[in-house]
């Protein structure tokens, strides 16, 4: 497969296979936005500090609103669109008449990235509710 006559297709195999690369690193190096716990833990003590603050007479410092926007949520969005991307150049490479190995190597790598998000989503999903399940088995046996 030559570079210069299947350049959509390779094109197209470097966004999926980056897509689907910073997929798996980020299932295997965890969140890397801080917990749920830490952003609660920020917010009542600034809460705290503004009574106080109101209490004894001072000025409080205005609080800035939590962001919506981690960097979790922009690494799935990334992923997601580059994901898409190589799909989209895999039906060009495919209308463009490019080499057909390149072609499904490109719309494999695109659907597989984007199944893999779905699947270990839902996938956490199914075992939250199992442990769930077992927890509240357990401490009705007792």
């Amino acid at each position: 497969m030559t570079i210069k006559r299947n350049l959509i297709s390779v094109t197209g195999l470097v966004f999926g296979s980056a897509a689907l690369f910073i997929a798996l690193a980020h299932v295997w190096a965890g969140p890397f936005s801080p917990p749920l716990e830490t952003l609660a833990v920020d917010k009542i003590t600034a809460i705290r500090e503004s009574a106080i603050a109101a209490l004894s007479g001072k000025t409080s410092t205005i609080v800035n609103p939590i962001s919506r926007w981690n960097s979790d949520k922009i690494v799935d969005i990334t992923v997601s669109a580059l994901a898409i991307i190589a799909l989209m150049m895999g039906i060009i490479a495919g209308i463009c008449k490019e080499n057909r190995w390149g072609v499904h190597a490109v719309l494999f790598l695109g659907m597989g990235t984007l199944v893999f998000q779905i699947a270990m989503f839902w996938g956490m999903l199914i075992l939250g509710v199992v442990c769930l399940v077992i927890l509240i088995s357990v401490f009705l046996n007792c």
